[in-house]
């Protein structure tokens, strides 16, 4: 009975939570987030269907993240879409040192495995890429049906499409 009803009150928060980024984020499709998370600039997220953000995720959007649809960002994966101007920061010049670019871009029917990292500037716009646990993606991912692993990530493995 105590456990049943720690299921529904986890559920709940599951909704609620879900709920309230729903109206953070620039535009989103159908997806549960799992746990906390943390977001920096929410109104430059974008979010396709049937996506899934589990615990201890960092979504910095200083420059626009687009996920597509059918992504997973498995516990404790960062997107970092900015980065710092060194040239601004050592000249210690006044104000904004963020390097503004494109952001980054997730296609779809992408997992990211826990602990990756995704770097600012980055597409992955293969589909049915797999990003091992614990990657650090550095440069854009064309390949489709794949997996990238390392740091810097690199495709390890092709998958078979069927």
């Amino acid at each position: 009975m105590i456990s049943n009803f720690f299921n529904k009150y986890n559920m709940f928060c599951v909704k609620f939570r879900t709920c309230c980024y729903r109206n953070m984020f620039k535009k989103c499709g159908s997806f549960t987030i799992w746990g906390h998370i943390d977001v920096v600039y929410p109104k430059n997220i974008q979010i396709g269907e049937g996506c899934s953000i589990n615990h201890g995720c960092y979504l910095n959007a200083y420059n626009p993240i687009y996920i597509g649809n059918d992504v997973t960002l498995s516990a404790n994966v960062s997107i970092i879409s900015t980065g710092i101007d060194i040239k601004a920061w050592m000249s210690q010049k006044k104000g904004d040192k963020h390097i503004k670019n494109e952001g980054v871009y997730v296609g779809n029917h992408v997992w990211i495995g826990a602990n990756s990292l995704i770097l600012s500037g980055v597409r992955i716009s293969g589909e049915y890429v797999v990003v091992a646990a614990g990657s650090v993606v550095t440069k854009d991912i064309t390949e489709s049906y794949c997996v990238v692993a390392g740091c810097p990530a690199e495709v390890i493995k092709y998958l078979n499409r069927q």
